[in-house]
């Protein structure tokens, strides 16, 4: 229910027993509401402003957020990073938008419009019976050390809600869901921390996000009620005006299949898609020489507001596959970023900048170890798929380093030779699937499918709605990261 859920969203394994009983929503949504103040101190507000700090964890990069909110459904939230410049988000409790220097303005539609509506509701834990058709307490479970209960939130339109309140306090921990953007459907989770009063109202000051294998840290610095705001604070910016003066855009020709090229093994190009929208692309090389074997390349992708340039991703071994030294080198919008690796003795060190001064970071890794980025780009997985293999169905242990980070097991099984279905055209490949953990302690899959000559040819990591396809590979009409 908090309007801090930026990115809202992981589930954690039922612990309870099917004998317990437990309390229906309402008496723990009540529950919620007293532990914090009270009906009475909750209706007494009718407008609120926080600030905070936002750290993207591991990433060197941060910045600052304002939220203004205001009754019934107005808010605008403002965050601003360095070398990037402002994002912007908002509503005037019609119109939800998105203005970014790195994207522009965009106005929500559809379900996206009517999850931000309702999502921007102001003091929204005393009006969830409007906002949703059905509330269900579905379970009790452990999180974050916290015994809680489940509540799923159902709204007339748009996806659920998942929250788990803490059974003895009724404070919330934790909100899961998935909710529609630009880039497609994404799911991930908050975590609430740090209750501190702030007038009347206990709040939470640490909110942690994790989404896509991402993670943010949001510290709120001070909130204040009932402000004395300007009567324009939740009007549409200037740049969003006109986009609705603007007549909608044709859809686009649909394109016609292209006929698989003859490529050799030692190059590639990957197209990344996320819910079945195209946000990155990728090219690269394998080169071996002098006892050893050099994989490097570029891409870029564009993620909602942000735009990210891969300038050279860079890994080179030695025949055995065991890594010599690695670099990254890209853009964040308008902050550099850059990492030196050298591998020598079991030890991993980096030498990084991301715009705000060097660091040097060294890690533990094995000798053997698969040298890959947290997300993109996805071609230096090409190592594990050269390194794998298919003599049988056994589990294959890989140390898998993420460059600056830290390493991490992952199994990799063969599951065998199939066909796999592209656009226009069937083609038999070896079908390799990988589990295991993030550095952050989420769980991981993903699935490759590569030809005889070890080349990647597709790509999904079902949890993230993301896949990527080889030049001359399109993906089928229809088909998800689930498929």
């Amino acid at each position: 229910m908090s309007k801090l859920a930026l990115a809202l969203f992981a589930v954690s394994l039922p612990v309870f027993s099917a004998d317990e009983a437990l309390p229906n929503a309402e008496t723990v949504l009540k529950h919620w509401v007293e532990a914090t103040g009270g009906t009475s101190a909750w209706e007494s507000r009718h407008n609120m402003v926080q600030h905070g700090a936002i750290d993207f964890t591991g990433r060197g990069l941060k910045g600052t957020l304002t939220i203004y909110e205001a009754v019934p459904n107005k808010n605008l939230e403002v965050i601003e990073l360095p070398g990037i410049g402002k994002i912007e988000s908002g509503s005037n409790g019609e119109v939800a938008w998105e203005n970014s220097a790195l994207q522009g303005p965009r106005i929500k539609q559809g379900i996206e419009r009517t999850n931000a509506l309702r999502d921007g509701t102001f003091n929204a834990s005393l009006y969830w019976q409007k906002l949703y058709a059905k509330a269900e307490t579905t379970g009790a479970e452990t999180v974050e050390g916290h015994e809680c209960y489940k509540i799923v939130l159902t709204p007339t339109e748009g996806q659920a809600t998942t929250e788990f309140y803490d059974k003895k306090s009724g404070l919330l921990i934790k909100t899961s869901a998935t909710r529609t953007t630009q880039m497609g459907d994404i799911s991930g989770e908050v975590v609430y921390a740090d209750y501190r009063k702030e007038g009347d109202i206990l709040a939470p000051h640490r909110l942690i996000n994790r989404f896509a294998q991402q993670e943010f840290e949001i510290s709120i610095q001070s909130i204040e009620s009932n402000v004395d705001l300007p009567d324009n604070r939740f009007d549409l910016p200037p740049e969003v005006q006109a986009l609705l003066k603007k007549p909608a855009a044709a859809a686009p020709a649909p394109s016609l299949p292209q006929a698989t090229p003859a490529v050799s093994p030692n190059a590639g190009k990957l197209t990344v898609y996320m819910a079945g929208n195209q946000v990155a692309s990728e090219s690269y090389t394998v080169q071996r020489s002098n006892g050893r074997i050099d994989i490097a390349g570029s891409g870029n992708a564009t993620l909602g507001t942000m735009k990210v340039d891969i300038d050279k991703f860079e890994v080179i071994t030695n025949d055995k596959y065991e890594p010599l030294e690695a670099s990254a080198k890209g853009s964040l919008g308008q902050i550099h970023m850059s990492v030196k690796t050298s591998f020598a003795g079991g030890k991993a060190r980096n030498e990084s900048d991301t715009g705000q001064g060097s660091q040097t970071k060294e890690d533990t890794v094995h000798t053997d170890a698969v040298v890959v980025n947290s997300n993109l780009p996805l071609y230096p997985w090409t190592a594990l798929a050269m390194r794998a293999s298919f003599a049988n169905h056994d589990p294959q242990p890989f140390p898998i380093y993420v460059l600056g980070q830290s390493e991490v097991m992952a199994n990799l099984v063969y599951q065998g030779r199939e066909k796999v279905d592209f656009q226009g055209q069937a083609t038999e490949l070896h079908h390799l699937s990988v589990t295991g953990s993030t550095p952050q302690g989420q769980p991981m899959s993903m699935d490759l499918w590569v030809d005889d000559s070890r080349k990647l040819i597709k790509l999904a990591v079902p949890s993230q709605g993301v896949e990527a396809y080889q030049e001359g590979y399109a993906p089928k009409s229809g088909a998800t990261a689930s498929n």
